[in-house]
């Protein structure tokens, strides 16, 4: 029984967020999914990002990515360019639309994490947070 509230209780924490997000960002209106703002993110933390960078660390299928970056370039999110280290690989950046998406991602998830972080003390944060870290890796090593 313990199993399955843990369960519940993630499922009800990863809805409630994703809710939070989406609605913060009017998600529908800018045709931003999860994969987009990941990937947003991603891109303006990273100096070089290339689509296999995107690949790895989201553990993505390459056509999955592939559509995905299309598409983003396509509403004018993103541009490539050409790797001056790797002649077979270009590399992401942002456009300044992009870049605006990205800050307003960074600044909606700040206002989500306050939200959800209140009536919570440090030491709370930091247990969750270790936690969470710690189940992740366990739920790695299935795999």
């Amino acid at each position: 029984m313990k199993q399955q509230s843990i369960s519940d209780s993630v499922f009800a924490l990863v809805q409630a967020y994703r809710i939070a997000m989406r609605s913060g960002l009017k998600a529908q209106q800018l045709g931003l999914n999860a994969m987009h703002v990941s990937c947003l993110s991603f891109i303006a933390a990273s100096h070089h990002c290339t689509a296999n960078d995107i690949v790895n660390h989201f553990s993505r299928d390459k056509a999955q990515i592939a559509r995905l970056l299309k598409e983003m370039i396509e509403k004018d999110w993103l541009r490539k360019t050409a790797n001056p280290e790797d002649k077979r690989s270009q590399l992401l950046s942002l456009t300044d639309e992009g870049q605006a998406l990205a800050s307003l991602i960074e600044e909606t998830q700040s206002k989500v994490q306050s939200q959800m972080c209140q009536n919570l003390s440090e030491q709370q944060v930091e247990e969750f947070e270790t936690l969470a870290k710690m189940m992740v890796g366990n739920l790695n090593q299935m795999t």
